[in-house]
């Protein structure tokens, strides 16, 4: 293996740094409702991550939809990058809980763990992209432009966002997604699972 750089030293120090303020933006994106048909939960939990974006130097647009969620688009632009399409991560606030879930059923920590509506499906997936964001926002050392979209109806087929996704996919030069896989019963690995639309 070999040693990090000193920006990736950094980064990786700035986001070690950040446990309590990950835990609290985790614990704010699950204890907001944002099933796929609540428009008005799913873009408050927008509004959360797009309010983190700001304060961490990243610039904003909302995508608006009138009938889901709007589509959340973070840039970190990098003019001095010989390649200007963008590192794309990507990611969804919606979940397939019914509204009310997160009251009776708010975000807790036992042992370690985390839980509540949307944890792993995929708010702290969510909440890594955003830090990751922030990091290099914070301390430089990427070499290339960074965007993060997150989308509002991916649970039930991404019906309004998918061409909001393709065309961002379009434009970069890779596509990372904190979505987690399942593990199969009893299990001891961890698969990457492929996904997506190709043309």
């Amino acid at each position: 293996m070999t040693a990090m750089t000193p920006e990736e030293a950094k980064v990786t120090a700035w986001l070690a740094d950040r446990k309590d303020a990950m835990v609290a933006l985790l614990r704010e994106m699950v204890d907001t409702d944002s099933g796929s048909y609540d428009k008005e939960g799913v873009d408050r939990a927008g509004q959360v991550l797009a309010r983190f974006h700001e304060r961490n130097g990243l610039e904003v647009e909302i995508i608006p939809d009138g009938r889901y969620g709007d589509a959340v688009k973070a840039r970190l632009p990098n003019p001095t990058a010989n390649d200007q399409r963008p590192v794309l991560l990507l990611g969804h606030r919606d979940t397939v809980f019914p509204k009310g879930e997160p009251t009776r059923r708010p975000f807790t920590i036992k042992d370690g763990r985390a839980y509540g509506p949307g944890v792993a499906d995929m708010k702290a997936g969510l909440v890594i992209e955003a830090f990751v964001a922030a990091a290099f926002a914070e301390c430089g050392g990427l070499s290339a432009p960074l965007t993060m979209l997150t989308t509002s109806d991916e649970e039930i087929g991404s019906p309004s966002s998918r061409p909001v996704i393709e065309a961002a996919a379009r434009e970069a030069r890779c596509v990372f997604n904190a979505e987690p896989s399942r593990l199969p019963a009893g299990s001891d690995f961890t698969r990457a699972d492929l996904r997506g639309a190709v043309e």
